[in-house]
């Protein structure tokens, strides 16, 4: 790994490409077209997952090796999904009109998946992606479902768990935040407020990458108190955590497994997957995820 770059990228580099599932579309609640990719499984399954992706990235920055993996090896319908603004989904790049409109979206999308596929639903998030997830578990409108997966989850800046030593991935303009808070969101909410800093080479490969995001969609994406969110998770969790992560101290998610109920910690997993990188863990996910999903229904 080169030890100016945020993490290592070359990982996802050297895998096999998997097939990818022609792109489809749905609407959201404002009339912008969200793309996402359905890698349904060959055999009639009660088993639904849909992955958000991390910060300036899209669904087929790698997401594609966990829904190949629990399509073909458990039986799993998988979606992947861009944000708003991010990939093939419509809207500014980089933007949402208001913070809630990332979350409803995320409801839409488990609305029409529950509508045309039967069983268990879960939801996953990677990175920037998990700490979505977690903002929207926090809503009062969210949709009910079956589990959560937070693979490498980055809950934002309030939740302890970086490394004393990063090299950061991002750049945050904090002036802009204080003044969009002091006038409620009337200002600097669609200014670009956090820079992610993507290797030149990275951008060229994969242009599809955003080098940036404004105000509204980091409050989407950025858990408020991430302690507190994760202490009212009403579902059972996986979380998954590469040892060699370059963003956390992985011992610094441990105080976060004790803070939900104890029906909820009985059935969760948490787990440091060895030799693991923030992003090479996508490559191990899918079996993580797969292995869980048939405890939880085993045990139903």
């Amino acid at each position: 790994m080169n030890e100016t770059e945020p993490f290592s990228f070359t990982s996802m580099q050297e895998v096999a490409p998997v097939a990818i599932p022609e792109r489809q579309f749905i609407q959201s609640h404002d009339g912008i077209r969200l793309a996402y990719y359905p890698f349904l499984s060959e055999t009639n399954t009660q088993t639904n997952v849909i992955i958000i992706h991390g910060g300036g990235a899209h669904s087929l920055a790698g997401y594609e090796h966990i829904a190949y993996t629990l399509q073909h090896d458990f039986h799993v319908n998988v979606f992947l999904l861009d944000l708003r603004g991010h990939g093939y989904s419509e809207g500014k790049k980089g933007d949402t009109p208001k913070v809630t409109d990332v979350w409803q979206d995320i409801s839409q999308v488990v609305d029409v998946i529950k509508q045309q596929h039967e069983g268990a639903l879960y939801l996953c998030g990677h990175s920037s992606g998990a700490g979505l997830l977690l903002q929207y578990l926090s809503w009062d409108e969210k949709r009910k479902v079956d589990g959560y997966f937070f693979i490498a989850p980055e809950f934002g800046y309030k939740s302890d768990t970086a490394k004393s030593n990063q090299v950061p991935f991002a750049t945050v303009q904090v002036w802009k935040f204080v003044l969009s808070a002091m006038t409620k969101g009337r200002l600097m909410g669609h200014s670009e407020a956090v820079r992610f800093h993507y290797p030149a080479w990275v951008i060229a490969q994969d242009p599809l990458l955003l080098t940036g995001i404004t105000i509204n969609m980091s409050l989407a994406l950025t858990p408020s108190a991430p302690q507190k969110q994760f202490a009212r998770l009403d579902q059972p969790y996986g979380m998954f955590v590469g040892s060699e992560d370059e963003l956390y101290d992985v011992d610094k998610f441990h105080p976060y497994l004790t803070l939900p109920n104890q029906q909820v910690k009985n059935q969760s997993v948490y787990q440091v997957i060895e030799n693991h990188t923030h992003l090479s863990i996508l490559l191990e996910s899918g079996k993580k995820i797969g292995h869980t999903i048939q405890m939880w229904k085993s045990s139903n």
